[in-house]
């Protein structure tokens, strides 16, 4: 049976939505795990999927950045003051992603050797791998050919391990890594390399859910609106009694992500209290173009069309695609709905939740003219009650989660930077 996603394409899209809220953190960690890939390579004793996915977490080290960095120099914080994201990206991938037990190379990957020494945890070679190909990143990428090894070795076990920047210094000539970050063909080379990735299915599922928690990242009603509207459209489906488990996963897939896109949309037109303009309002719109640039070639066909019809109507009047009735999945319906619904009842400081009467009363008025599905939105209404609370209850827990993550980053945060 052909995947509905592939491990490749997760790490991809994952990337990508990473890109969308700073795309100089991204390109950063994307070298920063080329370098530590060919370090792996000349190193020795690594599987092919281990080295994959050692990669993988090196292109995410800086990822709690996105979160308690965004909009700062680089260069300052990730030299100067690194370890606020470092906490925050360990916690993150610790309590949202499927490599708990790999989390602690983001917490020690700005840490310099001489402090490791007496530190065991899975991965201290990658993670000290990953210190020292950031350190070179940054100021190279900064200062060009002013900064080379010699820079670095004057560091030699006061910061990085002598053996490391031997290695270091022969991956930098044998792979031509100036020419190739120069040239951006080291890319190419990334892309071939995240194919020896081997995720399960389950692990697969908690990085798509990890894509929401990154939602979070830019406006935290992102987390609890995606989530509401993929259990809304869940319990909806699995009343009709008319999905496969098959399309129950594309339906479950192309939920979680058809929202993405919103990363694009400045946070004053996300949270304004008002209408808004005919311009803000098509840039609210182009976020299902984006989401379509993100996901086309890297998800099946279907999933692709549920994510991007959530804003289409049956009557050809929604967008972007104007498709109609007939060129629509029931997923897609499924979703439009769920969507609409989602966006009634979760409240916002400037936006309160609509009461059950005024739902039923908008939804009839959109099924009697053509817009959502009959089948539906009458599976809707008759079990209203309880899918809002199931879907409430999921997504409380989600947002409970989310929570506790910043309360713990705090702790940990007060703890470790004592004295520093």
């Amino acid at each position: 049976m052909k995947e509905n996603i592939s491990s490749k394409d997760i790490v991809k899209i994952i990337l990508e939505a990473l890109r969308l809220i700073d795309q100089r953190l991204i390109a950063h960690g994307e070298r920063v795990a080329y370098l530590v890939w060919k370090l792996m390579v000349e190193k020795g004793g690594f599987e092919d999927f281990e080295i994959a996915e050692f990669a993988f977490i090196a292109a995410l080290h800086d990822i709690g950045a996105f979160k308690v960095e965004m909009g700062k120099d680089v260069l300052d914080f990730d030299v100067a003051h690194p370890m606020k994201h470092s906490i925050y990206g360990y916690l993150f991938m610790k309590y949202t992603s499927p490599i708990e037990d790999r989390s602690k190379i983001l917490m020690y990957s700005h840490i310099d050797h001489p402090k490791l020494k007496d530190v065991e945890f899975e991965g201290k070679e990658v993670s000290e791998f990953i210190h020292m190909a950031g350190r070179f990143d940054l100021f190279h990428n900064s200062l060009g050919d002013r900064f080379g090894i010699q820079n670095l070795r004057a560091y030699e076990e006061k910061k990085f391990p002598k053996k490391n920047l031997d290695l270091l210094e022969i991956v930098l000539l044998k792979y031509d890594v100036d020419e190739k970050f120069k040239n951006g063909k080291f890319k190419e080379e990334l892309n071939n390399l995240w194919k020896d990735l081997l995720f399960s299915e389950e692990e697969k599922s908690r990085y798509i859910q990890m894509l929401i928690f990154i939602s979070g990242f830019k406006d935290e009603y992102n987390v609890i609106n995606t989530m509401t509207s993929t259990m809304v459209a869940k319990e909806i489906a699995q009343r009709m009694n008319a999905f496969s488990e098959g399309e129950m996963r594309e339906l479950h897939i192309g939920s979680a992500l058809h929202d993405v896109g919103m990363l694009t949309v400045p946070e004053e037109i996300i949270n304004a209290p008002r209408r808004l303009t005919d311009e803000e309002m098509k840039k609210v719109r182009s976020h299902v173009t984006t989401v379509e640039n993100i996901l086309k070639g890297r998800v099946s066909e279907n999933i692709l069309k549920v994510a991007l019809g959530h804003h289409e109507r049956l009557d050809g009047s929604g967008y972007p695609h104007g498709w109609t009735a007939s060129e629509m999945n029931r997923a897609q319906k499924v979703l439009q709905v769920a969507d609409t619904i989602t966006a009634l009842t979760c409240e916002r400081a400037y936006h309160p939740s609509k009461p059950k009467e005024a739902v039923v009363r908008i939804l009839n008025d959109e099924m009697a003219h053509n817009k959502f599905d009959r089948e539906v939105v009458i599976t809707f209404i008759n079990d209203y009650d309880e899918i809002m609370r199931v879907a409430k209850e999921k997504s409380q827990e989600m947002l409970k989660m989310f929570n506790e993550l910043k309360v713990r980053y705090e702790k940990v945060k007060s703890t470790l930077m004592k004295g520093a």
